[in-house]
Order: C-alpha cells, then sequence, then structure tokens
C-alpha cells in the first residue's frame, strides 16, 4: 500500500481550524471490507468511464476499511484496474452505511439495465442494445420484451437482475413494426400508442398494413400528434380505426367490449407466442 501525497495532506484547514482526514491510494483492493449494509454493487457504463479518468472522491472507510461509502467507486476501479484514493474516518459504522445510502439518486430502470449488461449478463446485452436502437422509450421497450403490458412487477424482474425475454424474435420484430408505424403515419412516440399497437400486434387476425393505413384515412394520425390518450382511449381509438368500413363478420374484424371497470377486452385469439404460459411467472392475466 502507498500514501499518494496531496497538497492539503496534513495542513490545518483557516476555517475550521483542524487537520484535514489524509487521502492514501492504494491497488491492494482486498484491503477493504463491504458489510451487508452496503448496497449491491451494479456498475453503470458512466461509472467505469469515470475510474478510468480518475474518481475525484475517494472512498471512506472506518479503522477497519469496512467501506463506509464508495462501494461502486472501488469496484469500478477494481474492474478497470486503477489505483483506489481513500480516506479512513475512525468511528464509522453500520448506521452511518445506511445514513449515506438514503441520501443517493435513485437508478432508473435504464441504470439497472445497463449495469447488468455491464456484468455480461446476455439478456441485458440484448436488451440495452434494443434500446439504444430507439424504436421506443425504455419502458415499452421493457414491457414488449417480457411481453407484460403494465404489471408493476415487471421493474422488480430487471432490478432484481432476472430479467428474460419473452420472445426475443417477436420483441424485435413488432419494435420496427411500431418504427414504422411512425414513420408512414408521420406520428410521434406515445408511450400509450406503442402499447396499444403491442396489444393488437398480439391477435391472430391483426393486419398491420391495415392499421396504418387507417389511422392515415380516418385522420387518427393527427390526433395522436396533438392529444393526450390513457391507454383504454387509444385502444379503443386504433381499433375503431382499423374495423372502418369491414363488414361484420369479417375475418379481420377486432371485437372488443368495454367492462363494468371501465376496461377494455378485447374478444379475440392471441398468436401462440404471445400467450403466457405461466400467470405466476408473468404477473399478468391471460
Amino acid at each position: 500500500m502507498k500514501a499518494r501525497s496531496f497538497s492539503n495532506v496534513g495542513k490545518v484547514s483557516p476555517i475550521l481550524q483542524k487537520p484535514v482526514n489524509s487521502v492514501f491510494e492504494t491497488s491492494d483492493y482486498d484491503l477493504f471490507q463491504l458489510s451487508k449494509f452496503n448496497r449491491n454493487v451494479l456498475l453503470r457504463k458512466e461509472m467505469l468511464e469515470q475510474a478510468k479518468e480518475g474518481f475525484i472522491a475517494p472512498i471512506v472507510v472506518n479503522e477497519n476499511f469496512v467501506v463506509i461509502d464508495g462501494q461502486h467507486r472501488l469496484e469500478a476501479s477494481k474492474k478497470i484496474g486503477v489505483p483506489v484514493t481513500y480516506i479512513v474516518m475512525p468511528g464509522l459504522d453500520e448506521n452511518d452505511i445506511v445514513r449515506m445510502n438514503t441520501v443517493q439518486k435513485p437508478w432508473s430502470l435504464q441504470n439497472y439495465i445497463e449495469a447488468f449488461a455491464n456484468q455480461g449478463l446476455e439478456e441485458y446485452v440484448k436488451l440495452v442494445d434494443l434500446i439504444k436502437a430507439g424504436h421506443a422509450n425504455v419502458t415499452v421497450t421493457t414491457y414488449v420484451a417480457m411481453n407484460n403490458l403494465g404489471d408493476r412487477r415487471v421493474r422488480n424482474l430487471i432490478t432484481d437482475g432476472k430479467f428474460k425475454f419473452h420472445n426475443y424474435e417477436k420483441a424485435v420484430e413488432f419494435l420496427h413494426y411500431y418504427t414504422r408505424f411512425r414513420e408512414e403515419t408521420k406520428t410521434k412516440k406515445r408511450t400509450t400508442v406503442a402499447t396499444a399497437l403491442y396489444e393488437l400486434f398480439r391477435l391472430k387476425n391483426f393486419d398491420r398494413n391495415r392499421m396504418i393505413l387507417k389511422t392515415i384515412s380516418t385522420n387518427l394520425n393527427e390526433d395522436i400528434n396533438v392529444k393526450t390518450f390513457i391507454h383504454t382511449d387509444i385502444l379503443k381509438s386504433l381499433i375503431d380505426a382499423y374495423n372502418n368500413m369491414l363488414q361484420r363478420g369479417s375475418d379481420k374484424l377486432i371485437n372488443y367490449y368495454i367492462s363494468s371497470s371501465g376496461n377494455l377486452v378485447i374478444d379475440g385469439e392471441r398468436q401462440g407466442w404471445a400467450v403466457k404460459k405461466n400467470k405466476k411467472e408473468s404477473g399478468e392475466n391471460v
């Protein structure tokens, strides 16, 4: 272990009139200990890039070298192979770890996805690539990837490192279709439109070309660009546009009804790949 000298080390602060903590540097990563109160270490791309450049803030440890603050900086430095700078503050304990973690900025869903991708988890790597492709936002892409629209447990599965594609090929197929839909209808990215469209995409009798043409001919595309729709309303609008000029009994007709609770229920059969095999795992009614 080698101590790195800084210009202010050992000096007295002119304001506080007491010594400033010494900053040390080491490449002996095994010197440090993590507590069960430390957060799970997930490394974002930005964190690894900062490690290459050198972290401005040193990690904080107590007299037993338990990391009080900076476990992500420690792991990023270790992964990149650069020395760790640290300050020893005797007397700090696990309560201080909790206190430090509660003031940290919460991670976004994309932060978790990128962190697990950085660990080499193949499903997360593929998900990151889909998000970067820009077909839809993170929310839509993850819902489509898991074939699960709006269930709160989707986020938990992702943040727990348990994400898996329901059907990768179909997820890619839909996201490309959604891009085509937007380009041909000249509509903006809308989360509710995308999720409603995906709900129709899963139906056996859904005609993708017809949906695009009818969105334009009924001027629904103009409404999409200027109105804010909730999921049920845009789903109904899409189906009504799609059904426009179809004869009753047509095999392309999408039948639906509004339940007593105000939800729109589609009376139609899904494609085989879209049917959940295990309701408990999916968290979605099928």
